[in-house]
């Protein structure tokens, strides 16, 4: 056989998600490509990481969200088609603010916070009327990171149109930061690697696992929630600004230890499993994200708020899109014909622990970067090796998963 096509075949159980596959793939790759030349392009690394937030991210929550709960819930509900109107918002979102066109920003920013109040009240009716499910936990969980973004999103608005400025707009900067990173991409990604985390290496929810993950996830987003609005209080300044930055950092503390409940279990269900997932699940779950998440406490509770970008970073590089990669390294197969699955499963398998390493070192070094350790031309080529890195992957992935695959059998 000479090769074959890419479109999904009617059995995959992700076929609804490929739109967004697309839309995000398209999003990373860019992203990739941006990382190593922002030096010489409009907007700089700024424009990576929204790409990465609103080009990548966005759809993917969205999209998976609404898959996964469709399933969890055993919902007739039909799937929203959302790859066009979100790509559309991200790229009005992008354009406007680096042209300067305020308008088109905010009219970026209200599609997209249209498009997620749409999903956050199908992800309600789909919960509740889903009575005694099992997981039905998880789509609240969803909706909760929804309303995150719709508070994140208007903070957005707001600052790039130029209603904050001064103290409150570096306040609603950090708030604004959290609120997208932490709960838009955070809370989701905890919900969702309690059960599919185990699903993409085979493996079964450790005992316990979900019981402990419930309670934590709902004290984390009500901390996160909390901290949220004291960050955007520290804009007052003076005594009343350090008593809500340090209030804020309690709250954080509470989502650092819910992180650390529901990543430690995942972790080590997946060192059990040698699949093509399993290092970027104990990476990113295992290290990363506690690592990110207690680190991040301290920033605010000492307010070193130079440090925020490495910690935005790390969440970002090692934390969210690592976990984005394992989903397409496990979902990926399941969109390509039948007689192809196992020679891309292969194929993926054999460079997996190499994927994983150059992506934790990638990370490493742009993380340390950010954080200031290195300087002048020392910083600047250790970033752009550390940004290589993460493309390459990017690129290897893609071409593994997308590529044509030769004497895959019989159709």
């Amino acid at each position: 056989m000479a090769g074959d096509t890419t479109r999904p075949s009617p059995s995959t159980p992700f076929a609804d998600v490929r739109p967004v596959l697309v839309v995000a793939g398209t999003a990373l790759v860019a992203a990739a490509g941006w990382s190593v030349a922002a030096d010489h392009l409009p907007g700089g690394r700024w424009v990576v990481v929204h790409l990465f937030t609103l080009g990548v991210l966005t759809p993917l929550v969205l999209g998976f969200s609404q898959h996964f709960s469709r399933t969890l819930t055993r919902s007739p509900e039909p799937a929203a088609a959302l790859a066009v109107p979100t790509a559309l918002g991200a790229t009005a979102v992008l354009v406007g603010l680096v042209s300067g066109w305020t308008w088109l920003l905010g009219a970026g920013g209200t599609v997209l916070t249209v498009l997620v109040l749409q999903a956050y009240r199908r992800l309600r009716r789909m919960r509740t009327a889903a009575v005694g499910a099992r997981f039905a936990w998880i789509v609240r969980a969803y909706e909760r990171a929804h309303g995150a973004f719709v508070h994140g999103a208007l903070l957005g608005i707001l600052m790039g149109v130029g209603v904050l400025s001064g103290p409150w707009y570096a306040a609603a900067r950090v708030a604004h930061l959290h609120v997208n990173v932490l709960g838009w991409g955070g809370v989701t990604l905890l919900a969702t690697v309690v059960f599919f985390g185990p699903s993409m290496v085979r493996a079964r929810i450790a005992d316990g696992a979900e019981e402990r993950a419930f309670t934590a996830i709902r004290r984390g987003t009500t901390g996160l929630s909390a901290a949220t609005v004291l960050l955007l209080a520290t804009g007052i300044g003076g005594g009343a600004g350090t008593a809500a930055r340090l209030l804020a950092a309690v709250g954080l503390a509470v989502l650092a230890w819910a992180v650390t409940v529901v990543c430690r279990p995942v972790a080590v269900v997946a060192l059990t499993a040698r699949r093509s997932a399993t290092w970027g699940l104990v990476a990113g779950a295992g290290m990363w994200c506690p690592l990110a998440a207690w680190a991040d406490v301290a920033v605010v509770a000492t307010g070193r708020w130079e440090l925020l970008t490495a910690i935005g970073v790390t969440a970002l590089v090692g934390v969210l899109a690592q976990s984005v990669l394992a989903t397409v390294l496990h979902v990926g197969p399941l969109l390509r014909d039948r007689p192809v699955r196992l020679a891309v499963v292969a194929r993926l398998e054999r460079w997996a622990v190499s994927r994983a390493v150059a992506w934790n070192v990638g990370t490493t070094a742009v993380a340390a970067a950010a954080s200031g350790a290195l300087d002048g031309a020392a910083g600047s080529a250790v970033v752009r090796g550390g940004f290589a890195l993460l493309g390459v992957v990017v690129l290897q992935t893609a071409t593994s998963i997308a590529g044509p695959v030769r004497d895959a059998g019989p159709r």
